[in-house]
């Protein structure tokens, strides 16, 4: 009878795991949102797709319950707390039951494609740093477990818990929008510090997959500080204006 622990994740060869299927997927998804926008712009109403939005929703937040759950029960099992430098830094390749769980949460960032399309069919405004992270995140993630990058583990909890209590809140079970504020800044903050760290002092993974995995962090506190503190829009305000300045002068 097969058991979690069998599972073996072979780069490339696992399902959905090669880096041509990543560059179709990434070209697909992104024509799709464009068709939808253009089709929607063209509707004076939306689609009812509110029941589908909501179901969606609760799934997503009882999977993202789950996978905080088990993250850390087999974190525990696989002695990975035993040090801080084998819970983030250098550890055995996972395998097994924990390996399968960190595939199907990159599959889940597949599945996360389907909650922009229902935004977009209710005619509900896309803010483009949510457009732009769930566009690259199953890119960051394949990447982390094509190249084994040691500190998959605060990453993998971080979101998890961030989505266990969105999710629900998108689907009107409860109203945490403050929550959300923390947890969404912690999750940017944890995957800033873990990827400076892991180059830093030399953890284990491909340099590349890590690279990555901080290119987008970078991208992703940028839109996070923009659609709550209207960095960029200031930004380019204060640029404007000291242009001005510099031409009346």
């Amino acid at each position: 009878m097969w058991h979690p622990d069998d599972f073996i994740f072979v780069p490339g060869q696992t399902p959905l795991t090669s880096l041509r299927f990543l560059i179709f997927i990434f070209i697909f998804h992104f024509i799709i949102t464009c068709a939808l926008e253009i089709i929607m712009t063209r509707r004076a109403k939306p689609i009812d797709v509110r029941r589908i939005q909501r179901y969606n929703n609760l799934l997503i937040g009882i999977y993202s319950a789950v996978t905080f759950a088990l993250a850390n029960i087999l974190a525990y099992r696989d002695s990975r707390f035993d040090s801080w430098d084998r819970l983030v830094c250098h550890r055995p390749t996972p395998k097994g039951a924990y390996a399968l769980l960190w595939y199907i949460f990159y599959l889940s960032k597949l599945w996360e494609f389907l909650d922009i399309y229902l935004v977009i069919l209710n005619k509900t405004p896309v803010l483009m740093h949510f457009r732009w992270h769930h566009q690259t995140t199953p890119s960051v993630v394949l990447a982390g477990l094509l190249g084994d990058v040691s500190y998959e583990w605060p990453t993998l909890v971080c979101n998890s818990l961030l989505h266990t209590f969105m999710y629900p809140h998108f689907a009107g079970v409860w109203d945490v929008h403050r929550i959300l504020l923390v947890l969404g800044a912690s999750q940017l903050l944890t995957g800033l510090s873990f990827s400076i760290y892991a180059l830093i002092v030399g953890c284990g993974g491909s340099f590349y997959a890590q690279i990555w995995g901080l290119s987008m962090c970078i991208t992703y506190t940028i839109g996070y500080l923009n659609e709550h503190f209207h960095l960029v829009d200031r930004l380019r305000v204060f640029i404007s204006a000291s242009r001005n300045d510099s031409k009346q002068s």
